[in-house]
């Protein structure tokens, strides 16, 4: 009896590892918020920082019109590179580790910093990619999000941030989550040399702060499109914070 209560409950993990481990585009999609500041998706995607990611799946690599691409994706892309959910899963991982690999070259790198280290993540991520332009075209009914009156410039002079916001512990950690899902691939240790420079938060006032993270700056995007206002104060609220670590 005992042999049969263990094999039950061995069976009972197997089948919720081989949950764990399954497809989830619905979690995709929260997954995909990290990307939006340089990716777009959906029936009127344009490209930004990155190209547009509609019809992802079975691409050339390299191939979208109007996108001017670095030498390594371009490689790939002559090399045969078609992007299946496989090699997308597998580059969203490390881009650059891929690209050398792929490639045979460790000079190769690729334009994109960001990493989904978290299998679970990329899987869920490849799944969104591979369902939500179908579902975003269909969803005609879907209720519209209200949209801000304010122009951005007014919504940047409307902040202020008193002390008792800036040293609230659940802003620090709410902020910090932030931070280390999107902030620190190019401005945390980890990127250092990075695209960006190191911060120094004890010269920046935090009006300054929310303007650069909310409106963007240079090569830097603006993360008004994916973060709401409350969190990018967050954000703020942690960089200015004592224990701000990147």
């Amino acid at each position: 009896m005992l042999k049969l209560v263990s094999l039950i409950a061995a069976l009972g993990l197997f089948i919720s590892a081989g949950a764990a481990s399954a497809q989830n585009a619905e979690a995709g999609a929260a997954v995909f918020k990290k990307c939006k500041a340089c990716h777009q998706i959906g029936p009127n995607a344009e490209n930004k920082l990155g190209p547009t990611l509609n019809d992802l799946v079975g691409r050339a690599a390299g191939s979208v019109e109007d996108f001017k691409y670095g030498d390594s994706i371009l490689a790939a892309g002559e090399k045969g590179l078609v992007w299946s959910t496989e090699e997308l899963a597998n580059y969203l991982e490390d881009p650059t580790k891929y690209m050398r690999a792929y490639l045979d070259d460790n000079s190769a790198r690729s334009a994109m910093s960001f990493k989904l280290k978290k299998e679970q993540d990329r899987l869920d991520v490849v799944a969104y990619l591979t369902t939500a332009v179908t579902a975003e075209a269909a969803d005609t009914t879907a209720p519209e999000t209200p949209a801000e009156t304010r122009t951005i410039d007014e919504i940047i002079a409307d902040q202020v941030f008193t002390a008792e916001f800036l040293e609230d512990p659940a802003n620090f950690a709410a902020g910090k989550d932030v931070w280390f899902a999107q902030c620190t691939h190019c401005h945390g240790y980890k990127a250092y040399p990075g695209k960006a420079p190191k911060l120094k938060p004890a010269k920046y006032k935090p009006e300054f702060v929310f303007k650069r993270v909310y409106k963007g700056f240079k090569k830097m995007p603006a993360w008004n499109e994916v973060y709401t206002i409350d969190e990018v104060r967050q954000v703020v609220a942690y960089i200015k914070g004592q224990g701000f670590a990147p």
